[in-house]
């Protein structure tokens, strides 16, 4: 048993990594926030301190003995690798319990528990209806989807979970909110299929910064061809302004810093990432997509605001749909399965993500 499992222990890393990141900005001079604050928007959140789990934990004694396969994928330029592991379809007796804490102060947090029996060696290969790669959000890691992975295993998907540049396993000195991440991801489907895990293409489904990096990724690969976006933004500059004024841990911290700052500090984070923010346009990715998109948003969400996924909506394809769920926000959304895990199944199996002649096949 592993008590508060999914995005409990992430997410007081995350505190921490936050308390590091923006620590500065208040015994920092005026005339350097901008500079420094442009560099701790693009610096690899993994280079700021161990990834979440730490080697060695039980926490990945349990993970590395869940997966079927691990690999690394280079891809890049500039180079990077990929951490990828394979979550087969299967039955893993998977138990997963959400419990939503309201604080003193309104705010709604929460705290989670899992259990599941990991991947025995002699367990019986199961057909997969599909496979569905997993994208995280920003500046934790791939187990913080563990959760997602195994529900969708249990009903007879492969599940695919890969750290984005500059995050948990994978390396990366900036991040690029798409520009090099995009292209990441088309190396990660060239080695499914290479690996004859996905020949029939992929469904995805990413939580915040990562359901953007879907976006993109759809937007330039016909071999995706279903997508959930949990809580994505639909403008990179605005959502990094918001968040980091809606996080709790940044309100005092960065109560000063002002709009013309926080515009100088991002076109200087473009040049040191090396892109530009013309090329993470994510409305203009969602207009190129060929399918209809599912999103997600939490109706209390503070970080980045439900309007996000509005305007997304507005630019996809026709059929796509937007759910906004009443009393989560953007701690709560993703990390919990109920209510909408049987929305994200049925969007998958009925959108080209499962294949039809194992659409019979579920575990659970």
């Amino acid at each position: 048993m592993i008590g508060d499992f999914g995005h409990f222990a992430p997410v007081k890393k995350l505190k921490l990594l936050c308390a590091l990141w923006f620590g500065w900005v208040s015994v920092g001079l005026t005339g350097c926030v901008s500079d420094l604050l442009a560099r701790k928007i693009v610096t690899a959140p993994n280079r700021q301190g161990a990834p979440w789990p730490a080697k060695g934990s039980e926490a990945v004694e349990r993970f590395d003995q869940t997966y079927a396969q691990q690999w690394r994928v280079p891809a890049g330029a500039p180079a990077v690798e990929l951490a990828v592991a394979v979550v087969e379809p299967g039955d893993y007796a998977f138990r997963y319990g959400a419990m939503i804490e309201t604080r003193k102060d309104g705010r709604r947090v929460p705290k989670y528990s899992a259990d599941w029996k990991p991947r025995s060696a002699d367990a019986p290969v199961v057909a997969a209806r599909g496979t569905i790669v997993i994208l995280h959000g920003f500046l934790v890691t791939r187990e913080t989807m563990m959760h997602w992975a195994l529900f969708l295993a249990q009903q007879g998907f492969r599940a695919v979970l890969v750290d984005l540049r500059g995050h948990g396993q994978s390396t990366g000195e900036w991040i690029t909110f798409g520009a090099n991440e995009a292209g990441d991801l088309v190396k990660v489907m060239d080695e499914l299929q290479h690996r004859d895990l996905a020949p029939a293409g992929v469904g995805v489904l990413g939580s915040s910064y990562g359901a953007v990096m879907a976006l993109h990724w759809a937007a330039r690969d016909a071999r995706v061809k279903a997508v959930v976006a949990l809580e994505p933004f639909s403008d990179p500059r605005e959502a990094v302004t918001e968040f980091a004024h809606g996080f709790p841990p940044f309100k005092q911290q960065i109560g000063g810093v002002g709009a013309e700052t926080f515009a100088t500090a991002l076109q200087r984070a473009a040049g040191l990432g090396g892109f530009a923010w013309s090329e993470v346009n994510v409305l203009e990715s969602v207009r190129r997509l060929r399918w209809p998109v599912l999103f997600f948003h939490g109706a209390d969400d503070t970080w980045i605001a439900p309007e996000h996924s509005r305007r997304l909506l507005a630019v996809a394809t026709a059929g796509s749909r937007l759910v906004v769920v009443p009393g989560d926000n953007h701690e709560t959304l993703s990390a919990r399965l109920d209510p909408i895990s049987y929305d994200v199944l049925e969007w998958f199996e009925q959108h080209g993500a499962a294949s039809a002649a194992a659409m019979a096949t579920t575990i659970l």
